[in-house]
């Protein structure tokens, strides 16, 4: 398949979401927003946030404000410490042109956000987020990327439920929505995120959760290459880290998609055991199922020590989630888009 994350593509993403006191621009206040730079591998690039002075020529939406009562710490954060509307969208423009050479707007929904960072730009910067005819100065390139459009057709789902609602957490990076523009901007950033990788698989694979091994590009794309050989055939992870970010562990029979780090699906596995051991109790077979250095034990723990001290700590009695897992399917460059298999559920 052509990969939807390769080197070629130089576009940066700029994931939007705003808070406001209505809904339209031409009647009420755009109070705060957020952008998330992004490439499409992935990679958070940088972040712009700002609260807004309330235009004197708008009023409150009473719907959206008997709403925002319901939110008094949101409502706090979209609207303390405002600045005045023309300085913060001049910043803006500023930092959107810092990013690179092409820079691509994108939100869910679009109809929404778009048009209200639209209307601002045009009103208080002489620019645009959709281009159009005239001389204005060009910020953002084509029409905007709508993130529920992407849901629904990469779901393979009827028009009725292209949304992004009732995704699970693990979607949107486990961030919460929190109606705080930043986060919700870097959760919908998450999930364009997952969009580009899952775009080209088979439908049937499109919802699966992501197996990301390492926490480098060498070693990521090491490990992913001893899982297409055969040679990888476990895994382990800090329980703690589970914990942490309330993931649930690892299901005999479960699938999950193997990225590299370009964001390239290679692979799908499925769990065949999960057990949790100490570091310590860890045996030889299961460090010669890692695959890695010479399959012994000694690289195994020298090697799972080195990682899991960066990684938030070690200790010889460390809980860790021993997995095991089997080689369903594998991806190249060329192949994968022309299935039409019904989305996993």
């Amino acid at each position: 398949m052509t990969s939807a994350s390769n080197d070629v593509d130089e576009t940066i993403y700029v994931v939007t979401d705003i808070e406001a006191d209505g809904p339209s621009p031409l009647r009420n206040s755009l109070l705060s927003f957020a952008s998330v730079a992004m490439n499409r591998r992935g990679d958070f690039l940088s972040e712009f946030e700002a609260v807004l002075e309330p235009r004197k020529d708008r009023e409150q939406d009473p719907d959206t404000m008997a709403w925002w009562e319901t939110e008094p710490e949101a409502y706090k954060g979209a609207t303390e410490n405002a600045r005045p509307v023309k300085d913060v969208m001049a910043e803006y423009v500023d930092w959107v042109e810092g990013l690179g050479e092409r820079r691509v707007f994108a939100a869910a929904p679009l109809i929404f956000d778009g048009t209200y960072i639209d209307h601002y730009l045009d009103e208080f910067a002489d620019t645009r987020v959709f281009g159009g005819p005239g001389q204005q100065k060009r910020i953002f390139a084509g029409g905007g990327v709508d993130i529920y459009s992407m849901a629904g057709t990469i779901a393979g789902a009827p028009h009725e439920r292209w949304t992004t609602r009732g995704i699970p957490d693990s979607w949107i990076g486990n961030q919460p929505h929190t109606h705080y523009a930043i986060d919700d901007a870097r959760g919908f950033a998450h999930l364009l995120k997952r969009f580009f990788i899952v775009a080209e698989l088979p439908l049937k694979y499109r919802a699966l959760e992501f197996c990301e091994f390492g926490d480098g590009q060498a070693l990521r794309d090491e490990l992913v290459d001893l899982v297409l050989a055969g040679t990888k055939t476990a895994t382990c992870g800090a329980l703690a880290h589970y914990e942490a970010d309330n993931d649930p562990l690892p299901q005999v029979g479960e699938m999950f998609i193997v990225p590299n780090w370009a964001g390239q699906p290679k692979a799908i596995i499925k769990t065949t055991s999960v057990e949790v051991k100490r570091f310590d109790e860890v045996d030889e077979d299961f460090a010669r199922a890692e695959g890695e250095g010479d399959l012994s034990y000694a690289a195994w723990r020298d090697g799972h020590i080195d990682f899991f001290t960066r990684n938030g700590g070690y200790s010889p009695d460390m809980k860790l989630v021993c997995e095991r897992f089997e080689l369903v399917e594998t991806f190249n460059q060329e192949t994968t888009k022309e299935s039409t298999d019904e989305i996993h559920n």
